[in-house]
């Protein structure tokens, strides 16, 4: 008995501490909730048991899952804030791993909803925590071929700002990826495109914090492929993505959970109780 109760109150606590987690990061941009799953013990099941005659040993936490429903556009007015409506994520490399040599099999990029970018120093496009964005560069305003894309065609995207005389007059980004930039009076120009990646079974990228995931053997089979095309998300510049946490719903999550470690620590105090009469 003692044993079946506490994993009520160990599962009522990882619950918990799930939707906690979701309420923190409800206005975190790109962030997705999670929800956890349980399961049941059984002593044990034959051929010809009975179903009403079997009984539960406990639960069980399984596994956590997230959920990749699209969260609201969240106007920001900025030319290169960009969110992603659709399928798809965003390709980042840390500055750290920028000159690291990768093994046999390692795509070498980090994954991301986050599209509050913008323009460094030096002209490259990073993310909101320093990150290099990954894209096609652009030469003489023509990208690389679009149809064959993989992984070893990514670089990182930088706007030539240093290599014109006339200063960057406007940039902006458009739905299908591409960065189109102005120096002085002179015409927008294509300097890079920003595609998106897409994974079999997306649910099983390895969550990094911060809204970063990392591509993982168990997401299955990834493409890369520009905005708007067929399977891919599109574009929206001047916004971001934030959370698809529903406050209401999470409350209502929380007070379920607590109930239930409530209940469980009832049901240990009475136990403890009868255990106590019974052996004076």
């Amino acid at each position: 008995m003692f044993s079946i109760i506490k994993s009520g109150m160990d599962t009522a606590m990882q619950e918990l501490s799930m939707i906690s987690n979701n309420i923190s990061n409800s206005n975190s941009i790109g962030y997705k909730k999670s929800s956890v799953s349980f399961s049941e013990f059984y002593i044990g099941r034959t051929v010809g048991g009975v179903e009403r005659a079997l009984v539960g040993n406990g639960a069980n936490a399984e596994h956590t899952r997230r959920s990749d429903a699209q969260g609201a556009l969240i106007e920001m007015g900025g030319a290169l804030d960009t969110a992603i409506v659709g399928n798809g994520y965003f390709m980042t490399e840390r500055p750290a791993d920028a000159d690291v040599e990768l093994a046999d099999g390692e795509l070498g990029f980090q994954l991301t909803r986050n599209g509050a970018f913008s323009l460094d120093s030096e002209g490259f496009l990073v993310s909101e925590d320093g990150d290099f964005v990954l894209g096609l560069p652009a030469v003489g305003g023509v990208t690389a071929d679009l149809e064959e894309l993989d992984a070893t065609a990514l670089e990182k995207i930088q706007v030539p700002i240093e290599e014109n005389e006339e200063p960057l007059s406007s940039i902006r980004i458009e739905s299908n990826g591409n960065i189109l930039a102005a120096f002085g009076r002179g015409d927008d120009t294509v300097v890079g495109t920003i595609p998106l990646s897409i994974f079999s079974n997306p649910n099983s990228l390895k969550q990094l914090g911060d809204g970063k995931y990392l591509p993982a053997a168990l997401a299955g089979k990834f493409f890369i492929g520009i905005p708007n095309s067929s399977g891919f998300g599109n574009l929206e510049t001047g916004y971001v993505e934030g959370s698809n946490v529903d406050i209401t719903t999470e409350m209502t999550n929380m007070i379920r959970a607590q109930q239930q470690f409530n209940g469980s620590a009832r049901m240990m105090q009475t136990n403890s109780d009868m255990i106590e009469k019974m052996t004076r």
